[in-house]
């Protein structure tokens, strides 16, 4: 197997592994909600947690890098904005767990791809190919997030 098909291999199952723990951490969430109550405290004991356990990894990483290592300025903003967004989907995440059922708050917030593709369309032309069929794939989340939303 050449380098590039083992790294692509990889690169699956980290996903499927993000997909198993993002629904393991919904049902986790919204069990813990249900006992503790205090959404802004779970958000933040959460992500506590996370720099915590990604501390070591990242210092082990910066020390990899050697010394005079910068990074630049702009990619240093577009990573700040990326840790940003996340931690506010987290958080609208949790607070919605808080409020509604599991079965309804996990598939709406998984239709993160629709914002994704249209990002990566405006975002990342030439960078990122949006084929129809991955427009007809988002077409498709959002129809079942409907589905799920509507019947409950």
């Amino acid at each position: 197997m050449t380098p590039q098909g083992r790294e692509q291999r990889l690169g699956y199952l980290f996903a499927v592994v993000a997909a198993l723990a993002y629904g393991t951490n919904a049902v986790i969430n919204r069990a813990g909600l249900k006992r503790y109550g205090s959404p802004l405290v779970a958000i933040v004991i959460a992500l506590v947690t996370g720099v915590l356990v990604l501390a070591p990894l990242a210092y082990r990483a910066y020390r990899a890098s050697g010394a005079g290592w910068r990074p630049e300025r702009r990619a240093l903003l577009f990573i700040l904005f990326s840790g940003l967004s996340a931690i506010i989907g987290y958080g609208m995440n949790v607070y919605a767990l808080s409020v509604l059922p599991v079965v309804i708050v996990a598939p709406i917030s998984a239709s993160y791809p629709l914002v994704t593709v249209v990002l990566a369309r405006i975002f990342l032309k030439g960078q990122e190919p949006v084929s129809s069929r991955m427009i007809g794939g988002v077409a498709l989340v959002v129809a079942g997030v409907l589905v799920v939303t509507l019947a409950h």
